[in-house]
């Protein structure tokens, strides 16, 4: 009962947004966002996915998970909302999108605390903010694919810029989870909307035109993963069944229905013989792949909200999130034996990456930063920290030289592997537009538009109309999204 109020509470808060959206709409700015998973990145289920929207609030057996854990914004008045209900089964997205535009100060020069040292600010207007559910590498590593509000934007990142938007038109919301395919030439999109039909897009990379679409699913897609040989295809979503498909056949090749929940998460292993899935309902599940029989079944105290396999597939890792259990638990993948327990106390994982290149553990976190493991002995080696909301999903580059981490603050950060150094900041200004910025950590930056950016300065000598010249250096963004070493922007 108290699981279908906070769901109940969620979609109502949801609605209301929408309608400030919608109102929002009938102005010049482009509309706002509606929430998604995320998701992040997850689903409506899954906290992951990105802010996410559901469909009319009236519905109490919606499987919409409840209000954020974290301070989340009041309902609007115009709407009451129901008393929150006791302690969440999982951990959900954060509320839904910020309906309107707001000023955002994004610190150049920063001085160190307690000194006068000069400092800039780049003012921008942002918004509506469109949480950030889903990224993706191309094989090359030169293209970033990230979930916008119905559409995805691909970034040149040896250029340095905004390359191209697709999917407008074609996708009902944003995108819950995104994969190239081996050779590059496609980006699958899982996608949908929260109660509603899900989709598997495929779309080609070059034209930005739907080649082939899955309508399998009955309800919204919150995961994805392609086979390292890549002829199939596998994903999960709301319906509780795990869809596989032969895309040289374009069919269906398996359908698995063994969880009894939301599929939050689907992996192959690296010698592709295994697939398994993240369910809400506590469990997670590992196939035998081809004759797609049930090897194991593991069974969780919490939501099991993304899965990966080590890089000798005899372990999986298990992101769990809920009131009483917040971990990431190691597995093994033949009998499900538990052999260590990653602890995140309050913190939420939302899902899990598990890389051959160096053997690390990626887990986005709901406590803002993405957490590194070591997988040989599961000690923490880094916490990536400087994102101001939920990170639902993180990529990593084919050589393993770069992490892209995707959040609910409408923002993807680069780091560089080697060090846990941010490389650049990037994000659309405003949802369904050709308005971008990327911010390399050095300083500098690259605009779509750099005569609309504004600078504020405290301490500095430098006269402000001198500072565009000096901070736009698109040149500079290029050698540090290469990794390169950059001077740092340097003031008096």
């Amino acid at each position: 009962m108290s699981h279908a109020l906070g769901r109940t509470a969620l979609l109502i808060l949801w609605l209301c947004t929408l309608l400030q959206v919608q109102a929002a709409e009938k102005k010049p700015a482009p509309p706002a966002p509606s929430p998604a998973p995320a998701a992040p990145a997850k689903p409506e289920p899954k906290a992951p996915a990105p802010k996410p929207e559901a469909p009319p609030a009236a519905k109490p057996e919606v499987k919409t998970p409840p209000a954020k854990p974290e301070t989340a914004p009041p309902p609007k008045p115009a709407a009451p909302v129901p008393a929150t209900p006791p302690a969440p089964a999982t951990p959900p997205p954060p509320p839904a999108i910020a309906p309107r535009k707001q000023s955002l100060a994004i610190p150049i020069v920063a001085a160190p605390p307690g000194q006068a040292a000069p400092s800039v600010d780049c003012v921008v207007t942002f918004g509506p903010v469109a949480p950030v559910s889903a990224v993706a590498f191309s094989p090359d590593g030169k293209t970033l694919a990230t979930a916008g509000y119905q559409e995805v934007l691909l970034w040149d990142l040896a250029n340095a810029k905004l390359l191209k938007r697709i999917g407008a038109g074609q996708m009902s919301d944003s995108a819950r989870a995104m994969a190239f395919s081996k050779d590059g030439r496609l980006l699958a999109v899982a996608e949908g909307v929260p109660n509603g039909p899900g989709a598997v897009r495929l779309f080609d990379k070059e034209s930005g035109q739907v080649t082939l679409s899955f309508q399998e699913p009955k309800e919204v897609v919150y995961a994805l993963a392609f086979h390292p040989e890549g002829k199939l295809l596998a994903a999960g979503g709301g319906d509780a069944a795990v869809y596989v498909w032969n895309l040289d056949e374009k069919k269906v090749v398996a359908t698995l229905k063994e969880q009894g929940d939301w599929v939050l998460g689907v992996s192959f292993s690296a010698n592709g013989k295994f697939l398994a899935a993240a369910s809400a309902d506590k469990t997670a599940q590992v196939w035998e792949v081809g004759t797609w029989k049930p090897l194991s079944k593991m069974q969780q105290t919490e939501a099991v909200y993304g899965s990966a396999f080590s890089p000798d597939g005899e372990l999986v890792a298990l992101a769990v999130s809920g009131p009483d259990d917040r971990a990431v638990r190691i597995r093994r993948r033949d009998n499900g034996q538990e052999v260590r327990v990653l602890d995140f106390a309050a913190a939420a994982p939302l899902d899990v990456l598990w890389v051959p290149q160096g053997n690390k553990i990626y887990v986005p976190s709901s406590d803002k930063t993405v957490k590194v493991f070591d997988g040989g002995n599961f000690n923490l080696v880094a916490n990536l920290s400087g994102h101001r909301d939920w990170v639902y999903r993180v990529a990593l580059t084919p050589d393993g030289t770069k992490l892209a981490s995707a959040s609910a603050d409408g923002t993807v950060r680069l780091w560089n592997v080697a060090d846990g150094r941010l490389l650049a900041t990037l994000l659309q200004l405003t949802p369904r537009t050709d308005e971008w910025l990327i911010v390399a950590a050095q300083g500098y930056v690259a605009a779509s538009a750099p005569g609309a950016l504004q600078w504020r300065t405290a301490n500095a000598k430098t006269p402000a109309d001198k500072l565009p010249a000096l901070i736009h250096r698109p040149e500079l963004v290029r050698e540090a999204l290469a990794g390169n070493k950059v001077a740092p922007l340097a003031l008096q």
